[in-house]
């Protein structure tokens, strides 16, 4: 995904792998760990096959009846996160939190992600930073929330965090070049606010 953060450029943060992926391993993680059963069950089903509003139907239901609440609003929160109504997953997912769903590096990826997305910079730094920190993160993630954590610090204005975090991003990513123009722009804006 193509996220827009600034007036001037455009910076892309990918969403994660494959969505498909990240609802499979959640579906799966969630047979395995909790069980599923009745509703969450159902919504995930349609979740799979992105039948979203059936899918909030059967999360919701699960929700009422207060069975599996941790997976119900995992799931619900990611129903709406494929929708874009990242308000509503922001607030569904941290209720799944709440609730007892496994905190995981993917969960703190998309909800980093929601509050990009709602222009609360520092709330997305938190869950970058935190998600980095939690086991079973796979490579590819630790690196996606590394840059994502960049694009956070510059949104809120800390250019000098920023600075440093990708500077520690290209230490191990040297190739990348949407992170050496990244580079670029945050040393112009370190050196403007230096004149300043």
């Amino acid at each position: 995904m193509i996220y827009q953060y600034r007036r001037k450029e455009t910076i892309t943060v990918t969403a994660g792998r494959k969505k498909k992926v990240i609802i499979g391993i959640l579906v799966a993680l969630c047979m395995t760990v909790t069980g599923c059963a009745g509703s969450v069950k159902k919504g995930t089903k349609y979740l799979e096959e992105k039948d979203y509003k059936n899918a909030e139907v059967e999360f919701q239901d699960a929700i009422d009846k207060k069975k599996n609440l941790g997976e119900a609003y995992r799931g619900l929160g990611l129903c709406y996160w494929e929708q874009k109504k990242y308000e509503k997953a922001e607030k569904a997912l941290e209720k799944a939190l709440k609730n007892g769903t496994e905190e995981t590096a993917t969960l703190y990826n998309i909800l980093g992600i929601c509050d990009l997305e709602l222009d609360k910079p520092e709330k997305a730094v938190y869950y970058f930073e935190n998600g980095q920190e939690l086991s079973g993160a796979g490579k590819e993630l630790l690196k996606e929330m590394a840059y994502n954590l960049v694009v956070a610090y510059e949104k809120a204005g800390d250019y000098q965090s920023a600075k440093e975090k990708l500077d520690s991003y290209l230490k191990a990513n040297p190739d990348d070049k949407k992170a050496l123009k990244e580079q670029e722009f945050l040393n112009t804006q370190i050196s403007e606010g230096d004149q300043q």
